[in-house]
């Protein structure tokens, strides 16, 4: 769940302004207001617009488990001829939807200097950033979880705090081999960050001169981790719950880098072909993920397809470049830390509301209903806390704002004192 202005600004290698409406519109106000910063001012649109679609997805599968859970009409499974509610079931893959999107915005950076000559990417600098980018909203937001839950439920027993440290230092899933009790959504979080901790070694990829051989051996590491999980992931919770279980995902955001840069130029060509390919891949993907077999071989490929296709396609990169999807897609961190407290809160009071409806109906009402609220009580924390931390510089104006504080109140202690 990266962003491009994650990156050091002599890195970034993003295409497009800012998209606002009319700067002195109130609309356009409002959207400068809850868009993410980016500190070269340009970015890539169509990124917030898949982040969009993943968050999308994630929230449509805890939704559908939380109604499915609570409502007494339907503890039961919904009926398989029930579209919507077959869709919600798989929707936790939005998760490697977000995990493709991490391999091409951190791969970028180093595919174009290795493939470009860009500048080299400081790898001081870009851990820094990761540490100030993305720590103090994930911090936060477990603590403030953690506080809500020992004000609502009572003080949590002893043994709670080893697993809350545990997913403080992003490692609950290493020690465990179980998702965090502090914070159900960070299993994905640690992978993330493991990633991180690799790319510079496989990025290393993009220093093969050949386009055929560079992509060929990214394919086969790809192909190679799909035959390692398949015969090895099923007895190692652990192995399950790291990167080891989604490593391809990343690889794939390494493919569609590299052709971003060698093929497009950074400028991928419209074509209405491309609408026809999303519009029909988009619904076979719901079907690819009901199959096992297909979800494990098929879907890194169908993503890249997708993805393609929201660059390439007319309408459908309209879709993806539409400043309202995007504006709600670039604070998907924020939503992705927040969404299932707020399904929870939130649907204690709508969870009536439709109850006896065809599922579909009544999953489409909660939907509208739950989903404006965790875009706004979320959007809210996103502007709150996660929109600072995407200023390079926070730290040091943090640093700053604090000296100034102490030198005044150092100035004004001898007055208070004479007096």
């Amino acid at each position: 769940m990266d962003t491009c202005e994650s990156h050091p600004a002599d890195l970034e290698k993003c295409t497009a302004p800012l998209p606002v409406s009319r700067p002195n519109s109130i609309a356009g106000r409002f959207l400068a207001h809850i868009s993410r910063e980016t500190s070269s001012g340009r970015f890539i649109p169509e990124m917030d617009g898949l982040r969009f679609a993943a968050i999308g997805m994630v929230i449509l599968f805890h939704l559908n488990g939380y109604l499915t859970a609570r409502s007494p009409f339907y503890r039961a499974a919904p009926p398989p001829s029930d579209w919507l509610a077959q869709a919600a079931t798989v929707g936790l893959h939005g998760v490697e939807l977000f995990f493709v999107i991490s391999g091409f915005i951190l791969g970028l950076p180093f595919a174009a200097h290795y493939l470009e000559g860009a500048a080299p990417v400081n790898l001081r600098k870009y851990y820094l950033r990761r540490l100030t980018r993305l720590e103090p909203p994930y911090i936060v937001a477990l603590l403030l979880l953690f506080i809500l839950a020992a004000g609502m439920e009572g003080l949590p027993p002893a043994s709670f705090y080893p697993h809350l440290a545990a997913s403080l230092f992003y490692l609950h899933s290493l020690i465990y081999g179980t998702f965090s009790p502090a914070m159900g959504v960070a299993w994905s979080l640690e992978i993330e960050v493991q990633f991180y901790l690799l790319v510079p070694l496989l990025t290393l990829l993009f220093t093969i001169r050949s386009r055929t051989l560079r992509r060929s051996s990214i394919a086969l590491l790809i192909l190679a981790a799909l035959s390692g999980q398949a015969l090895f992931m099923h007895h190692s919770p652990r192995a399950s719950l790291s990167i080891f279980a989604y490593v391809q995902f990343f690889l794939v955001g390494f493919l569609l880098a590299d052709v971003f840069l060698a093929n497009w130029g950074e400028v991928p060509r419209r074509n209405l072909a491309w609408d026809f390919v999303a519009l029909a891949g988009w619904p076979l993907l719901f079907v690819i993920l009901h199959s096992p077999v297909l979800a494990h071989w098929l879907f890194p490929a169908w993503i890249l397809l997708l993805y393609v296709a929201a660059f390439r396609g007319r309408f459908v990169n309209r879709f993806f470049s539409n400043r309202w999807i995007i504006a709600i897609g670039g604070m998907c961190y924020s939503i992705y830390l927040l969404h299932y407290e707020v399904i929870s809160a939130v649907g204690r009071l709508t969870r009536r509301l439709g109850e006896t409806a065809p599922y579909w109906v009544y999953l489409s009402v909660q939907l509208v209903l739950v989903g404006a609220a965790i875009v706004v009580i979320c959007g809210a924390y996103f502007v709150a806390i996660e929109k600072p931390c995407m200023r390079r510089n926070w730290p040091q104006q943090l640093w700053g704002s604090g000296q100034r504080l102490v030198f005044a109140k150092f100035r004004l202690a001898p007055t208070s004192t004479t007096e």
